[in-house]
């Protein structure tokens, strides 16, 4: 990766109805306990002054866009938000080796029309994620994520990055069976998680937030060599780092309006199963409002951040870096009762960084170690 000046990933203009329009929606599929039947349930911001109708309509592409369900609920002039459930019998499950999707419609209806003032077509896919057992789960299924931290970067582009070759991108993952990505260390192009959807793959989205600077400015004073352990390093540098910005009250609506952006652009996408509060930013009582956002606003998916050692306000233990024996040893002690219970999984969100074309690192050495305990969610690159 080389370092561009930054641009303007995407602008667009939209319009919309005069006499009415849809402002917002979130879909979230929600499964039964034996993760067979399921419905829709779908939160809309709309404004229609006279009141009207949403119609909902669910087609199954593979099958000649046939109607799975349907339903149309009325709503007065003082609505300006609407619910619907929308009851769906066994459908095929989205996975990432699976990655089933079917088209939902949602039309808007005024009062004084037969035809929709607006309509909006969003893919869904049904998968429910969930810490289960102390695991990542989706479908009550243990995951494992072989994965990579993805850099929007084209060595003739820079940063702006063509969507055919961020397909190419995801295809050639795929063909070397990788199954997971992150978002490093910011929000992707929209049109890359459509891609995700598509081909199947587990995605953890990142907030546009990293202070790495600040531990400079306090680790130089201090003259910390680089060639210490990470994990020392941040014990040294993290606590006066985080002052700066991360734990500092002033930051607090900065860092929440990044969680905001990527949680409400993001919002409808079944390869989106984890969002992450952004990266090497250290840790502090912002990230725990950010935390706290992302839950109250879309308990449905597990929240990532690495800087938050002691998984306070977050839902997995998660490194980078760590020597093999220091990852046994954490993973054996961190979020471990004396019988041997853990109520979180353990990640590696970085474990090898390929600054040329290869470091030197010991990768089965990691993905043994891995693969060898149950705790494990998996590891990226």
């Amino acid at each position: 990766m080389f370092t561009s000046s930054p641009i303007i990933q995407l602008t667009s203009d939209s319009a919309f109805p005069g006499i009415g329009r849809i402002d917002d929606f979130f879909v979230q599929t929600i499964l039964d306990d034996n993760y067979e039947d399921a419905h829709l349930s779908v939160a809309l911001d709309v404004h229609l002054p006279d009141g009207g109708e949403m119609a909902l309509t669910l087609r199954d592409p593979r099958k000649n866009n046939n109607v799975v369900a349907k339903i149309r609920s009325p709503f007065d002039a003082a609505s300006s938000k609407v619910n619907i459930k929308l009851p769906v019998s066994n459908p095929d499950k989205w996975t990432a080796e699976t990655p089933y999707l079917y088209q939902l419609e949602l039309s808007l209806y005024s009062s004084h029309s037969e035809e929709p003032t607006q309509t909006i077509y969003q893919m869904v896919g049904f998968r429910s994620v969930e810490l289960k057992g102390g695991l990542l789960t989706v479908n009550g299924k243990p995951l494992l994520l072989r994965g990579v931290n993805r850099h929007e970067h084209h060595p003739l582009l820079g940063r702006a990055v063509p969507l055919e070759y961020i397909k190419k991108d995801l295809l050639l993952m795929k063909t070397h069976n990788i199954n997971a990505l992150r978002c490093a260390h910011y929000p992707s192009h929209p049109k890359l998680y459509d891609l995700c959807d598509e081909l199947g793959l587990w995605v953890m989205d990142e907030a546009d937030l990293e202070c790495h600077g600040f531990y400079d400015a306090v680790a130089r004073p201090l003259n910390i060599p680089e060639e210490m352990d990470y994990g020392e390093r941040k014990l040294l540098a993290f606590p006066q780092a985080a002052s700066f910005t991360s734990d500092n009250e002033e930051w607090t609506d900065a860092y929440l309006d990044r969680m905001i952006q990527v949680v409400q652009r993001d919002k409808n996408h079944a390869s989106i199963i984890m969002w992450s509060l952004g990266n090497e930013a250290f840790y502090g009582r912002n990230h725990k409002a950010m935390y706290d956002y992302a839950k109250s606003v879309d308990p449905g998916r597990l929240v990532h951040y690495e800087g938050d050692e002691k998984a306070v306000s977050t839902d997995m233990f998660s490194y980078m870096y760590p020597p093999v024996d220091k990852l046994i040893s954490l993973s054996e002690t961190e979020g471990v009762d004396s019988e041997g219970k853990y109520d979180k999984p353990v990640i590696l969100c970085e474990y090898a960084h390929v600054s040329c074309y290869w470091d030197g690192s010991d990768f089965d050495s990691f993905t043994d170690s891995l693969l060898n305990r149950q705790w494990a969610t998996g590891q990226e690159v």
